[in-house]
């Protein structure tokens, strides 16, 4: 066993929910990789739900896949240990994690971080998943990935204490990540890259597809019927916004607001995945070269951008004067994505 293992991570570019932001920090720019990403992430879905920590409601919103895209990644080997299993085998989580690492496996599961970010015991719980890609024994630290632990998504460290008490407190009722595809049990993500052999390429016909299912605002969980029942309330593509201006609009208007961002800072990562896409296409002709198309989505991803950027500096000053500015900035979002994706569908079928 060495006195330390740090396993390649690289910076995701999509950061909106953990699970994308450990899904692209293990694969980076892998070519491979990339293939899957860009036939997958373009539609957008909505509901809402309790929000987990407060039990307010809470406008969910992502991409699809969304948190499954762990599991259904093909350049990810990907098992789940249950907590009875990770006793069994190892006796306890600490050298669990670190035999894991040796075996060139990431960590990923549920942790309370209230644990790992206070000293002192607190009377509460703060359930959150825990991206862990390294170890130091002689330190007895562990090298994360999270969103708790700075303003925005980073790459830090964790004792190996804290790691241990931040595990061994959460119930399989609030392991969130595993108490509806596993049935109520707890346990952690083991992860493997799985990138050295081509097992997927780019699929045109499932981009069209989802082109289509995204702009018409269809159901696209409708294919996955036989995984689980469906939701009654969820909202499909372009509709996403209209939503997200919604739930802005409520919480700008409450007598003491709460500024959630992470609806509008998914749609801004949707956006700057969606550009990269249809660079990608152009640049591996599937799609003729177009400047025009290019410069026209740039102010798509610039319009959400704005509104993010605007959404957190009035959480900041709480300069209500400047709301008004959102529905504006989305709309013309709206507007010229719709115009874009429709001409870059058109381009895709002429090729049939």
């Amino acid at each position: 066993m060495a006195n330390e293992k740090i396993l390649d991570v690289t910076y995701p570019g999509i950061t909106s929910w953990q699970w994308h932001a450990t899904l692209f920090s293990i694969l980076g720019n892998d070519e491979n990789a990339r293939k899957w990403i860009f036939s997958n992430y373009i539609q957008l879905r909505c509901y809402t739900i309790n929000e987990i920590f407060t039990g307010d409601d809470m406008l969910f919103t992502d991409m699809m896949p969304g948190s499954s895209s762990l599991k259904e990644c093909p350049y990810l080997i990907f098992s789940l240990m249950t907590k009875e299993q990770v006793e069994s085998y190892c006796g306890n989580i600490i050298d669990f994690v670190i035999k894991t690492i040796d075996l060139n496996g990431y960590v990923y599961g549920v942790f309370d971080e209230a644990k790992i970010l206070c000293n002192a015991e607190v009377d509460y719980k703060f359930p959150h998943e825990l991206f862990i890609y390294g170890y130091n024994i002689e330190k007895e630290i562990f090298y994360v990935g999270d969103f708790t632990f700075g303003e925005h998504y980073t790459y830090s460290t964790v004792s190996f204490s804290d790691v241990e008490r931040g595990y061994e407190v959460i119930s399989a009722p609030e392991d969130h990540m595993f108490k509806d595809d596993y049935k109520g049990t707890r346990g952690l993500y083991v992860i493997l890259k799985n990138n050295e052999t081509t097992y997927y390429d780019l699929d045109i016909t499932l981009i069209k597809q989802t082109l289509r299912e995204y702009l018409n605002c269809e159901d696209t969980k409708n294919h996955f019927r036989m995984m689980r029942n469906r939701f009654t309330d969820t909202t499909f593509g372009v509709d996403v916004y209209d939503k997200v201006i919604d739930q802005i609009e409520k919480q700008l208007g409450a007598e003491e607001p709460d500024y959630d961002i992470r609806s509008l800072h998914l749609v801004y990562d949707h956006k700057v995945l969606m550009l990269e896409r249809i660079k990608y296409l152009m640049a591996n002709d599937y799609l003729p070269f177009s400047q025009a198309i290019v410069d026209e989505y740039t102010t798509v991803v610039e319009n959400t951008q704005t509104a993010r950027n605007l959404l957190v500096r009035i959480s900041i000053t709480e300069e209500i004067d400047r709301a008004d500015r959102f529905r504006k900035y989305l709309t013309v979002a709206k507007e010229t994505e719709i115009k874009v994706l429709t001409q870059v569908l058109e381009q895709l079928e002429k090729n049939d």
